[in-house]
């Protein structure tokens, strides 16, 4: 009897076992996967596409369907893609092959320390890398017969129109930022003003600063995507003063070329900004003046711009970097050539920016290095040059070019822009408008 019964308990115990698979929501929710669900996204050739499921650096997950590992690395100091990926049999020619598979976006040199890169293994070997472009955008490679094909990836994002106005209390810069404006659409609208206004003189407690534009975030996460918002397009910048009113309007023209205007069409953007920093006081005018070291009189060639260690200098104009070195007297100085024998000098610098050296391109209002006391220097300070044909002349009173206006169609589609962008000021005069005033307009799309 006693065999008997034992042997229906074990009877009973195979019977429950077999049913277990039918409770398998019960049973991961008791054991959750380690892999991150993403949703299904559009890839910028049309096809249906899904992410890539993602473990941290120290972690591997398996796609037992696949037979793929999933790898989520970063670039250490002084690492390439190559040194990343070598313990996974990815050779010097296959770094060669995803180099050109690439080429047509960016080149694998641009990787950045800390960048993250999303690695795919299947029986220990490289056969898919993903990695973050820019916002919004995610570069896949794959291993193929003939090498390795990449494409790019364009995830969705929400678009949201701001418009943020306040007043000038201490400084343009101070209060823009008090007033919740990000930083970086203070600085467009600081660079697009300099071309008309000198931050040091003519900006005065009381005045109205009003901003238009444009911000983006993703529709959904991603773990590539290391940036969840990211200010994309000022649209619209007012100074509004018992003295001047400037309205100007970023606007794309038919070659893709992105510029400032007035309300008319004219360009508002000159050959040279009048000051090349922000949030400075000219300490120094052109002309004659005692030198505070040498102790004598003699011709002071630029102007003088008194700051913090460290504050970001911008190239006044685009152009070529000539020299970004030591010029005795001058520090670490940078000199650019702007065509049409113009050039500018920057000196006493505490140092250069990032890939600022000989041969180098630079865009107008692009950060060339950071203010400094090097040199013959007695306080810290930015000392600035302009020079025409070699000789130099005073930066505040310099002629610019005469403006250019849009005409035609390119006209036509400006004031329209304007008109909508108007439309997001609700028609009314800013200047009686409060301290901030929020209008979002919600997009979906790239």
């Amino acid at each position: 009897m006693l065999k008997k019964y034992l042997l229906a308990i074990i009877l009973l115990a195979v019977s429950g076992c077999s049913k277990q698979p039918n409770s398998s929501n019960e049973s991961l929710s008791v054991q959750p996967s380690k892999r991150v669900a993403v949703p299904t996204v559009t890839t910028s050739v049309g096809e249906l596409h899904t992410p890539n499921l993602s473990t941290t650096s120290s972690e591997a997950t398996s796609d037992n369907k696949n037979d793929k590992q999933w790898l989520l690395l970063k670039l250490k100091s002084g690492e390439s893609l190559t040194t990343l990926l070598a313990p996974f049999a990815f050779s010097d020619r296959d770094s060669w092959l995803v180099e050109k598979s690439v080429a047509t976006w960016t080149s694998l040199t641009k990787l950045k320390t800390g960048q993250t890169i999303e690695v795919a293994l299947r029986e220990g070997q490289v056969e898919l890398i993903r990695f973050e472009l820019d916002f919004a955008k995610l570069i896949e490679i794959k291993r193929a017969k003939d090498g390795w094909q990449a494409s790019l990836e364009n995830l969705e994002t929400v678009t949201r129109t701001k418009r943020l106005s306040t007043v000038v209390e201490s400084s343009f810069f101070v209060d823009a930022s008090k007033a919740g404006i990000p930083h970086d659409i203070i600085n467009q609208g600081i660079i697009a003003l300099s071309h008309l206004v000198d931050f040091q003189r003519e900006i005065y407690a009381g005045d109205q600063i009003d901003f238009v534009y444009q911000q983006k975030s993703l529709l959904s996460t991603s773990r590539l995507a290391e940036k969840s918002d990211i200010a994309t397009q000022l649209q619209h910048v007012a100074l509004l003063s018992g003295k001047e009113e400037y309205r100007l309007y970023q606007f794309s023209d038919e070659s893709g070329m992105s510029a400032f205007y007035h309300e008319d069409g004219r360009l508002a953007q000159s050959f040279l900004m009048k000051t090349p920093l922000n949030g400075a006081r000219l300490s120094s005018s052109f002309g004659k003046r005692h030198h505070p070291v040498l102790g004598y009189t003699r011709m002071h060639k630029g102007i003088d711009f008194g700051a913090p260690i460290g504050t970001p200098i911008m190239a006044a104009g685009s152009g070529e970097v000539i020299k970004a070195n030591w010029g005795g007297s001058f520090g670490n100085r940078i000199i650019l050539a702007h065509g049409n024998g113009y050039q500018t000098l920057y000196a006493h610098l505490k140092g250069f920016a990032k890939g600022i050296t000989a041969g180098a391109k630079v865009k107008q209002g692009e950060v060339i290095g950071y203010l400094g006391n090097t040199g013959l220097s007695q306080a810290r300070h930015l000392h600035y040059e302009v020079h025409k044909d070699g000789k130099a002349i005073n930066p505040l009173t310099l002629k610019q070019p005469k403006y250019i206006k849009l005409e035609g169609k390119q006209l036509k589609r400006f004031i329209a822009y304007v008109a909508q962008v108007s439309d997001r000021l609700n028609g009314k005069d800013s200047r009686i408008a409060s301290q901030i005033d929020n209008v979002e307009q919600v997009q979906v799309g790239e």
